[in-house]
């Protein structure tokens, strides 16, 4: 298991405009992107960029919590995910048809086209918003990616039908308004307040996401 220090060496080899790519093409790939198992990486791949950029204004082990936290939400999504397409793989002949798998997966209800327009609206957004304010002393780094995270989850929430996606954009703005706040005010219980409400998130979605297949279980007989 690597040490404190390990860690600091590899987040500290991570600079700020890596940070800035990867968080960039991780709100990218969940808005894009349909497959809910790239969506997870990119997801996970947040919370990894996000404890790195927040190392820089907090301790280590503090924001490493992050971390943590989000490899626990990000297996509880991937449980929820497979426990749905499993039971969809199972239902019998005699259940009622359904739409077939490729339409199932699509997250928006807008077509690709519209995707990609709304992803540049929230980058010009960002881009305006970063040039004519500055939030009290937040450096423009904390500021700009927070805006990117809080916008694009936002847009993820209005333009998906899906539970996990829609858990998705729920985190992508608590880490957005996380790294704003924490830029402005390095306040733990507000950093501790946040950890938690990303598990009760990822909870609740799982939950909501595992319904249909519940009840398609008790149909066929299950407990």
């Amino acid at each position: 298991m690597p040490s404190l220090d390990d860690l600091a060496r590899a987040f500290a080899a991570v600079s700020s405009f890596q940070l800035l790519i990867g968080l960039l093409l991780a709100v990218a790939i969940v808005m894009l992107i349909a497959d809910w198992r790239v969506s997870l990486l990119a997801l996970a791949g947040q919370y990894i960029l996000v404890a790195i950029l927040l190392s820089t204004l907090i301790p280590l082990q503090i924001a490493a919590v992050r971390m943590i936290a989000g490899g626990l939400v990000a297996t509880m999504f991937y449980i929820t995910a497979r426990r749905v397409k499993g039971s969809r793989r199972q239902r019998s002949p005699s259940d009622p048809p359904v739409l077939e798998e490729p339409i199932r997966s699509g997250v928006f209800w807008m077509n690709m086209p519209f995707r990609i327009i709304a992803l540049a609206l929230v980058a010009l957004s960002v881009i305006a918003l970063s040039g004519q304010f500055v939030l009290l002393n937040a450096p423009t780094l904390f500021w700009v990616t927070g805006l990117w995270l809080a916008m694009g989850g936002l847009v993820t929430i209005a333009l998906t039908r899906d539970a996990l996606k829609l858990g998705m954009g729920l985190l992508f703005f608590t880490s957005g308004f996380g790294i704003i706040y924490l830029s402005i005010d390095s306040s733990l219980l507000v950093y501790g307040l946040l950890v938690v409400s990303d598990l009760v998130i990822a909870l609740a979605v799982s939950h909501i996401a595992s319904v249909p297949a519940q009840m398609e279980g008790r149909r066929r007989g299950e407990l």
